[in-house]
């Protein structure tokens, strides 16, 4: 899909999409968690139906969605999707917080990254199998021992800082994925694809 760049009617918000992606700037007073519910019950729907399904025309196409988890700071919300009639599901992550333009402005604004079922439990699987096999190093001097693995346009550092941290590099986020929400979207995703 080529890039794109959407605007709302009232020029209030714009969103930019590239592939499975895309960003909504929001407005300087806009609540974290009331934001992160709004996206992950209705925002992540919108997000489904234009990058993921696509136009239908005049027919129909049948789909489902389940939020997983989300942490306290609300900057990383987790979405299982299922499209059994085109036999497409995943994982989408929505990032919430302070975003970095390309000229290095701060904005508040979320975005959606999708992926694919099974590349989606292999990226989770991949995360927890380097914290265990690092946790010695890391545990060696917290905060000042980390990590980095990448999965496709994601960057991760995983360390520790008071417990197990994963910080995630994505599109002009920066945003920490707290582990229990992290676990809760691992656990939640293998079962709600049972």
């Amino acid at each position: 899909m080529s890039n794109k760049s959407l605007a709302q009617s009232d020029g209030a918000a714009i969103g930019i999409a590239a592939g499975a992606t895309a960003i909504t700037f929001l407005a300087a007073d806009a609540a974290v968690k009331e934001t992160a519910k709004e996206v992950s019950q209705f925002r992540s729907k919108e997000f489904i139906m234009d990058y993921i399904i696509g136009p239908v025309g005049s027919g129909e196409i049948k789909f489902e969605t389940e939020s997983l988890a989300s942490d306290d700071s609300a900057g990383v919300v987790s979405i299982a999707f299922n499209c059994s009639e085109l036999n497409k599901k995943g994982l989408l992550l929505a990032f919430i917080g302070k975003n970095r333009n390309k000229l290095g402005t701060l904005t508040t604004a979320y975005g959606f990254k999708y992926i694919p079922y099974d590349e989606a439990v292999s990226l989770l699987n991949r995360i927890d199998n380097v914290k265990d096999d690092n946790k010695d190093y890391m545990r060696d001097d917290n905060d000042v021992n980390n990590v980095y693995i990448q999965h496709d346009d994601m960057r991760f550092i995983l360390y520790r800082d008071g417990g197990d941290k994963i910080r995630v590099f994505w599109n002009g986020f920066e945003v920490e994925w707290e582990r229990i929400p992290f676990d809760r979207t691992k656990r939640r995703l293998e079962r709600w694809f049972e």
